[in-house]
């Protein structure tokens, strides 16, 4: 076994995180310009992206709270700096998206059988609760991506209490603790497809989802659960000395063709976590191996680095600059220059709301103030 793993910064997981937030971005091109034009369906492969960005998140959320958990730190303290952290960002971009689309009129684009956004599903969006509202209308209303958010709130709500469980689990059975969050992942998609009638119908490999199967598999915080505590098992891993059997280029090669042979022979529920959830496990604890062993990697170069800073900014913003691209000066533009002009409008508004809100933020009230 490697020697145990005492050391907290992993620059290569800032960079991994920026991967995931293109990949959403690179899924929400091509499924907003198929709902506007009707064309490019050749696209639509990339929306496979979407998910596993997504959950790439969830699961490094897991890892790296633990891994950056404070002996000295109580539940309030954590609670506070997470939504210091992730709320005020959240609530500029809502803002501006309210004015594009109650103020100015920006149309939002439509996405499969999702009910269009009502006003009540934006109010909900705005407090992060759209989430563990299951009706239509609602779970992707206001800023659409900001439904993962929900998510991160519920998790954090559960943190101080997972915690301690996860630390208690033995070493010698961390790797059976895995299996069984593994598990949990796909028992949510298998669930719903072994229900007969309409509402949890199994449907074609690959084929469409209903708005049902979409609220209960991917939208619904208890359902990504396992994701993140997977993250927290997989920090026990690393710092414990475990040692990493795929590396990263291998790990990501086996995400890749995971998702294309599950995309061919799975119902499209499959595809939300569950096809991928082992391959990301492996990605993330072979990246952070990087780091440990000072390996070569192109994540932890400065670039990426500050790219993976402003990935948060950047995915919180990036689907209402594509869709106001779109709406105000796409026009008959492909998908190629759609992607261009609104990559880099995501990357400069991403910029400046984290240097002019995140990071202000996070240091005048992430600490609070000292008592007299």
């Amino acid at each position: 076994m490697s020697p145990a793993v005492t050391s907290t910064r992993l620059p290569s997981l800032t960079g991994l995180r920026f991967v995931a937030a293109f990949g959403v971005f690179l899924c929400h091109v091509a499924v907003f310009v198929v709902a506007q034009t009707g064309e490019w369906r050749q696209l639509m492969i990339l929306g496979l992206l979407g998910p596993v960005g997504v959950s790439l998140f969830f699961v490094l959320s897991g890892f790296v709270l633990t891994l950056s958990v404070r002996g000295t730190d109580t539940a309030r303290g954590f609670w506070r700096r997470r939504i210091v952290k992730i709320y005020p960002s959240h609530l500029v971009v809502w803002v501006l998206l309210m004015v594009l689309a109650h103020g100015i009129g920006m149309p939002r684009p439509s996405v499969g059988a999702v009910t269009a956004p009502t006003l009540p599903g934006d109010v909900a969006n705005a407090f992060l609760v759209q989430g563990l509202v299951p009706l239509p209308g609602i779970g992707l209303a206001g800023n659409g991506v900001a439904w993962s958010l929900t998510c991160e709130l519920v998790f954090y709500l559960l943190f101080p209490w997972l915690l301690p469980r996860v630390k208690r689990i033995p070493e010698r059975r961390l790797l059976v603790a895995a299996g069984i969050t593994v598990a949990a992942a796909w028992s949510v998609p298998l669930l719903l497809t072994a229900v007969n009638g309409t509402l949890f119908g199994q449907g074609p490999p690959g084929g469409q989802i209903s708005e049902q199967q979409l609220m209960f598999v991917y939208l619904f915080p208890l359902s990504r659960l396992p994701e993140f505590v997977l993250g927290m098992i997989l920090a026990r891993m690393h710092t414990g000395g475990r040692p990493v059997r795929v590396r990263a280029v291998a790990s990501a090669a086996l995400l890749c063709v995971t998702l294309l042979v599950g995309a061919a022979t799975l119902p499209t529920p499959f595809l939300m976590a569950a096809t991928t959830v082992v391959p990301v496990a492996l990605l993330i604890r072979a990246t952070a191996a990087l780091d440990v062993h000072a390996r070569r990697s192109l994540l932890r170069t400065p670039g990426m680095v500050f790219l993976g800073d402003i990935s948060y900014a950047f995915y919180l913003v990036h689907a209402t600059l594509i869709a106001a691209v779109l709406y105000y000066i796409g026009g008959g533009w492909g998908p190629a220059p759609v992607a261009a002009v609104s990559f880099a409008a995501a990357l400069g508004v991403a910029w400046l709301l984290y240097t002019h809100v995140e990071q202000p933020c996070m240091r005048r009230f992430a600490a609070g103030r000292p008592r007299p």
